[in-house]
């Protein structure tokens, strides 16, 4: 019995090893800031493997840099869930290379809101779409509750203030 517990241990050790293995190697994402002139960039490093010529990180800013010819960049903290910028892809086997300018991702563009995201990007930015108008929905509302308390009480205090004779107003 004990022997089968660490075999079914040592089993899903493996299995979780594996599944690691396979989301890196289809790819590595960063989110990316640069300076001169500012932007922010979603960098995902197609087919990334480790024991490249140089670390994965400093490969993106390094690509982003050259690629928006920006004068600096830098791994931006949080998530890559966070990350406000436009979708950039570098293949992991251009490093050393000189990257030309890209041109926006055609992939990254908003999806048909009708049709089931996707992908798990697609579901957080329409979950973080949806909270902002939720959020901007909510603060009109409270905005026209305000006027129109503000109006009920304006319209209260010269009733009172008239000795009732300007309640009909």
């Amino acid at each position: 019995m004990h022997v089968r517990l660490i075999a079914q241990r040592s089993a899903f050790a493996i299995l979780g090893v594996a599944l690691v293995a396979a989301a890196s190697a289809r790819g590595q994402e960063y989110c990316v800031a640069c300076t001169d002139p500012p932007a922010v960039y979603r960098c995902i490093i197609q087919d990334a493997k480790p024991g490249g010529s140089q670390p994965l990180q400093t490969f993106c800013v390094t690509a982003m840099t050259k690629q928006g010819r920006h004068s600096k960049c830098a791994i931006k903290g949080g998530t890559v869930f966070d990350c406000d910028g436009p979708v950039k892809r570098v293949p992991w086997s251009a490093q050393g290379e000189v990257l030309p300018p890209s041109e926006p991702d055609k992939r990254a563009s908003t999806p048909d809101p009708n049709k089931p995201p996707q992908t798990v990007e697609q579901m957080a930015q329409r979950a973080k779409e949806k909270a902002a108008s939720d959020v901007n929905q909510t603060t009109e509302k409270a905005r026209t509750l305000g006027d129109n308390i503000g109006d009920a009480t304006k319209k209260t205090w010269r009733c009172v203030a008239s000795l009732f004779t300007h309640c009909k107003d």
